[in-house]
Formats: structure tokens, C-alpha cells, sequence
């Protein structure tokens, strides 16, 4: 295994939510019981309300919406059965995420003034709430990219795409996930000669300044 000096990521612009902070727990959609099915609030920030509503006992598909400090609603999505997972980040910041296997996955970030910010592309969140990485693939003038989010403050620390040295041949992004102890874990495949081979990277201390990058 050969450990790579730190890979600055190249410079582009992004926008970042400027009023963000988060930290703490979340709620999963599971319904365990008959009141599950009952309107219920399931994250507030300020006067924001996130709640989900309609839920069809049939399918176990909900409306999730939110409402403002007025009363004035805003469906994020209707019949919504698969994953929805609410992180109650701060007393002014809430993250929903939805999400189905072999699909995208897309976090919401909203605050107490009701700014809503999109996440599309959502990988994974570490089990601190420190850091999250989106894999994106629209940036303007960019390839697809890799691309870790430090928490409270939202900014990018790390990009990893074609255009970083040691990248060139990423491709076909897999097994992206957090492990226990903080690293993030990914897997690309690249060709070779009339083959595929298999990258394993290992991200270690993300999305802070002493971040190291292995790879095997």
C-alpha cells in the first residue's frame, strides 16, 4: 500500500449555503405502529416545521412537507415510500434525505429562515456529522467529481476527479462509504489493457486540513 502526499483540489466555484450549521441525530421512516400513520412532526428549526402527513397505511408512502413560520406549506415530495431520513443538525439546521437502492440520494439542508439548499448525489455522512461527500456531476466546466462537504461551516475541502494527478484514470465510482473509524472508503474501475481493473482509495482524517490519501 503506497500513501500519497496531500492532493489539493482544483480551484472552482460552488455555491455553499453561507447560514448552515449541524451536528446530532436522526429519524428514520419506519412505521412500527398505527399512530406511525398520524400527520407527525418530524424536524423543527425556528418556527420551520418538517412534517410528514398522508401517509398511506396500504404502500407505507407519506407526504413530507414543510412548512413556514406563517403556516404556508411546501411539499418536498408526495407518496414517498422509501428511504427519508430527517438529521436534526442544530436547533437552527435540519438536513431530510431520500433515497432508494440503485438510485441517487439527495439531502435538503434547511434552516430557521426556511433557505433550503439541495445536496443531489448524497453518498454518505460520517457517524460524527463532521463531514459528507456527494459524488457530482454536473459542475460546469468539470468532470465527475468526488467532492467532501466539513460540517458546521459547509465548505469543500476535497475534490477528487480526472483532473487531480493521481485520478486520471477514475472512472465507474463503487462501495463509496464512511467506516467506523472516520476513513472514507471507495472503489473505481479503470481499463487495462482488455480488462478492468479495480482502484481501492482510502480517504483518511476528510475533510480536515491533515487528510491523507492512501491507495492500494
Amino acid at each position: 500500500m503506497k500513501s500519497l502526499k496531500q492532493v489539493k483540489p482544483p480551484i472552482f466555484q460552488i455555491f455553499i449555503p453561507c447560514i448552515l450549521l449541524v451536528l446530532s441525530s436522526h429519524i428514520h421512516a419506519e412505521y412500527d405502529d398505527e399512530a406511525d400513520f398520524k400527520d407527525k412532526v418530524i424536524g423543527q428549526v425556528g418556527q420551520i416545521k418538517l412534517k410528514r402527513e398522508h401517509c398511506n397505511q396500504q404502500n407505507y408512502s407519506c407526504d413530507y412537507v414543510v412548512y413556514d413560520a406563517k403556516g404556508k406549506k411546501n411539499t418536498l415530495i408526495k407518496q414517498w415510500s422509501k428511504t427519508a431520513v430527517v438529521y436534526q443538525f442544530s436547533p437552527k439546521v435540519m438536513g431530510f434525505m431520500i433515497g432508494a437502492t440503485g438510485n441517487d440520494h439527495n439531502l435538503t439542508v434547511i434552516n430557521d429562515q426556511n433557505q433550503q439548499k439541495d445536496y443531489g448525489s448524497f453518498l454518505s455522512i460520517n457517524a460524527r456529522k463532521t463531514c459528507f461527500v456527494t459524488y457530482e456531476r454536473d459542475i460546469k466546466n468539470m468532470p465527475d467529481s468526488l467532492v467532501f462537504y466539513s460540517i458546521p461551516d459547509f465548505k469543500v475541502r476535497l475534490v477528487l476527479n480526472k483532473k487531480v494527478p493521481q485520478f486520471k484514470k477514475f472512472n465507474a465510482l463503487s462501495n463509496a462509504n464512511f467506516e467506523d473509524n472516520g476513513d472514507f472508503r471507495f472503489e473505481y474501475t479503470y481499463p487495462i489493457e482488455n480488462e478492468l481493473g479495480i482502484q481501492n482509495v482510502i480517504v483518511q482524517n476528510p475533510c480536515t486540513a491533515n487528510y491523507r490519501i492512501v491507495m492500494d
